[in-house]
Order: structure tokens, then sequence, then C-alpha cells
């Protein structure tokens, strides 16, 4: 079961359910588009590449979704801080790995 699809039905509402239907088609985008473009150094996103709506995705899934949002996270790590590129942060790995 997908996680956003679960936590949208958790709360039931239409709005948190319409929600997870953007997280799930927003997660597929990302994935992809990191697949494509990768971690590339000087790889730059185009304008309308998933970074662009991962941080008023993930603000939406504070509100609508309240505590379960902290479950997501793939939207937090992508949605937290706007990027100008795919490239990593120095710290980013030592973060996801809980170091």
């Amino acid at each position: 079961m997908n996680i956003y699809r679960v936590l949208g039905d958790r709360i039931g509402t239409s709005e948190a359910r319409e929600l997870a239907q953007q997280l799930v088609a927003w997660h597929d985008a990302m994935v992809k588009h990191l697949r494509v473009i990768g971690f590339r150094a000087m790889a730059q996103c185009a304008d309308d590449c998933p970074h662009v709506e991962a941080a008023a995705l993930w603000t939406a899934a504070q509100e609508v979704l309240g505590a379960g949002a902290r479950r997501l996270e793939f939207l937090r790590s992508h949605g937290q801080r706007r990027r100008v590129s795919t490239v990593s942060v120095p710290g980013d790995r030592a973060a996801e790995m809980g170091a």
C-alpha cells in the first residue's frame, strides 16, 4: 500500500485524499527526475522540475496530514529546502544516514 494514500485515507477528508493523489503523482515524477538527472555535478533543474513543487507539497502535507506527515521522509527531504539543482549539498548524506 502507498504511504501517501494510507495517510490520506486515515485522515479521511476529501482534502486529504486529494492531497494524497497529488503526492503520489509528485513522488513518481521526482523519482523519474532523479533517475534521469541524477546527482551529477552542475546538473541544473528545469523550471518545471518536481523540486519546485516539493516545498509547497511538504507544507500542505504538514497542514492536512498533521503529525503523520513526519513519515513522509522522501517528501520532507526535498521539501524542507528549495534546491536550484539536484547536486547534493555537503553533509546531506550524513544527515540521511543519521550521523
